[in-house]
């Protein structure tokens, strides 16, 4: 988490919770790949057995050429894990109080954010190997469309549970901290009737609409 807990905290920020990147992550595509490898084995063994058996050059130059298919295969296996071992010890995924962070790449850096108040509704999605191995992947949908994922992580729900407490905690802070309700309008007092004078001789206003001045 060195890049996350260096070069990319706020003010007032604080590291609450570092979801575990799964190591299924890193060997996943040799395990799809496995299946395809054993075939392209097995086709060459039996082509090899072959060639000896009738030593000719079509089998021979069958045996060959499956031989190097399974030699290419092999290699490109291994360039594949080692690209994703590099890219496992090169991600970091964290929840602090105020957003998700997710770094990727060495190179070629890859940093999203995620604000919690834009947050909607959280999914979990693990398979029958997650099940197994206990790793799944978290996606989050919000305010502007579905948002990146926490792909492969140890302990998908944990996780998921960790966001829904910092949503809620967030949400009890603004209400106790939010603005003060605003004060009633003041009522203005009406102005005082101010006397009739008429001509310097004071006017009495009758009921009835008629007025009389002393004698």
């Amino acid at each position: 988490m060195r890049f996350i807990k260096k070069k990319n905290m706020q003010a007032g920020e604080e590291l609450l919770y570092v979801p575990e990147l799964h190591w299924m992550y890193a060997i996943w595509h040799v395990l799809l790949s496995f299946p395809f490898l054993l075939a392209l084995f097995i086709l060459w063994r039996s082509l090899a057995v072959q060639a000896i058996g009738m030593a000719g050059p079509f089998a021979f130059a069958s045996a060959l050429v499956a031989r190097n298919v399974l030699l290419s295969a092999v290699i490109a296996v291994l360039a594949v894990l080692v690209f994703r071992t590099i890219s496992y010890m090169n991600t970091e995924y964290g929840v602090t109080n105020k957003r998700l962070i997710m770094k990727k790449g060495l190179f070629f850096l890859t940093v999203t954010e995620i604000p919690t108040d834009r947050i909607e509704s959280i999914y979990c999605y693990r398979g029958l190997l997650g099940n197994i191995f206990r790793y799944g992947t978290v996606s989050i949908s919000g305010i502007g469309g579905k948002m990146p994922e926490f792909k492969m992580v140890h302990r998908p729900f944990a996780l998921r549970r960790k966001i829904v407490d910092i949503i809620e905690r967030n949400k009890a802070i603004t209400v106790v901290h939010g603005p003060l309700p605003k004060s009633p309008p003041v009522a203005k007092p009406e102005p005082a009737e101010e006397p009739i004078y008429r001509y310097g001789t004071f006017v009495r206003v009758l009921s009835g609409g008629k007025s009389a001045t002393p004698p």
